[in-house]
């Protein structure tokens, strides 16, 4: 989990400056595509730590399509233009028609906080399915490892509501 930035409480304070906002329809995509990912990464992990459980592999390779997934939404939401216009997903293609993008600075925050978490969180899982060194072979997510993929979904929901906070709109579009 990252410790108070003061470049990111800078980017905070330039938002409410300049009064940025976030479309509802970005909101909307990233609290589907990476807030309900994170939160299913937050709830496999508690599952297990909570009943005294291994973590399987087989959660591992769960987790590590969600991250993908997240970081596909990243790029998604930084520019309408790195969506397929045979995009299968309808909010991704509204996005696109209406060709919405975050704003660089929030686009800046989301990538040094939301993308840095889930690169710990991947890398975490990862390497029970794709050791490092011989010390790696496990068969299961150690409790110490989950843990720290427990605190990193924490920290990407509770950034993630402080920056809805900050951009959210006050008058409709």
């Amino acid at each position: 989990m990252t410790q108070p930035d003061p470049r990111v409480e800078a980017l905070f304070q330039k938002i409410a400056q300049e009064n940025i906002q976030v479309h509802p329809l970005l909101w909307t995509a990233i609290y589907q595509h990476i807030g309900d990912p994170v939160i299913v990464i937050n709830l496999l992990m508690h599952y297990y730590l909570e009943n005294n459980l291994p973590i399987p592999k087989e959660e591992a390779k769960t987790i590590l399509k969600y991250t993908k997934r997240i970081e596909e939404t990243i790029k998604k939401i930084a520019s309408a233009k790195d969506i397929p216009e045979d995009e299968p997903d309808p909010l991704f293609r509204e996005i696109y028609k209406k060709n919405l993008r975050l704003d660089p600075l929030t686009y800046e925050l989301i990538v040094d906080r939301v993308r840095n978490d889930i690169m710990v969180i991947d890398l975490k899982v990862s390497r029970y399915l794709y050791p490092f060194n011989e010390e790696d072979k496990k068969e299961f997510i150690s409790k110490e490892d989950a843990q720290v993929v427990l605190r990193y979904t924490h920290s990407t929901l509770g950034f993630l509501d402080r920056l809805r906070q900050a951009t959210a709109k006050k008058e409709a579009f």
